[in-house]
């Protein structure tokens, strides 16, 4: 949903995506769409795309009100569809109409943070988007906040941690993702941090998998150990 398309381009790996074939957001937008078909992409996962700065989808904004109730059920329709385990809505940084459309379509809120002084302002906004969404979904709730490119060292940053736990309680993830090169390396690069076999690296791949358990504890998503995937995999013969 964010016109940048930032997500779109790290998770194909290049910048330049007119060429890929499938459904793009500003798509979802129509009323009737004759198929949804997301795009592949190298990390396995499927992709509504935007391209990078993408003014059909910047110019939704410019549409009457009724089209933004359109993603609710091409959405839903792929939820329904039993192929995923999860459906994850990139947003916007700005509150915008789009923002308010995908906080429609979803379930689970997750919002990452940075400790500054205006972190919690952002947030009163974020939660008053949400009681708007919430006027169509009443299954959207915020469901954790993960503190981002947070200093151990700063006692600022201790301070506004501290500020954000006791306005939010548990809502604020116990563990959060510390600034690191190696998060803005694998950023860059399109691949994941574990792929940076640094010491760095090596820690940052042990807070990134621990919020993304942690996400998936509090939404409900459960994983299929890989012993059962093996077991799943072998074929009886006789």
């Amino acid at each position: 949903m964010d016109p940048q398309g930032n997500s779109s381009t790290r998770l194909c790996r290049k910048t330049d995506l007119t060429d890929l074939e499938g459904t793009r957001t500003y798509e979802l937008f129509k009323e009737n769409l004759d198929e949804i078909k997301p795009a592949h992409t190298p990390c396995g996962a499927e992709l509504i795309f935007s391209l990078q700065n993408d003014g059909n989808l910047d110019d939704v904004e410019l549409e009457p009100m009724e089209i933004f109730m359109n993603p609710i059920k091409h959405i839903a329709e792929l939820a329904d569809s039993g192929r995923y385990a999860a459906i994850i809505l990139d947003c916007p940084p700005s509150r915008s109409r789009k923002f308010i459309a995908a906080l429609s379509c979803a379930t689970d809120v997750i919002v990452p943070v940075e400790v500054s002084g205006f972190a919690t302002d952002a947030l009163s906004g974020i939660m008053e988007s949400i009681e708007l969404a919430a006027q169509v979904n009443p299954d959207v709730k915020l469901t954790g906040v993960v503190i981002n490119k947070f200093n151990s060292r700063s006692a600022r940053h201790k301070q506004e941690r501290d500020t954000l736990i006791n306005a939010l309680g548990d809502k604020v993830f116990a563990q959060a993702l510390v600034n690191r090169a190696p998060v803005d390396e694998a950023n860059a690069e399109g691949i994941p941090v574990s792929k940076i076999t640094s010491g760095a690296g090596r820690a940052a791949t042990k807070e990134v998998q621990s919020i993304c358990n942690e996400i998936a504890k509090r939404s409900g998503i459960q994983f299929e150990s890989a012993k059962k995937k093996s077991a799943a995999g072998k074929v009886k013969k006789g």
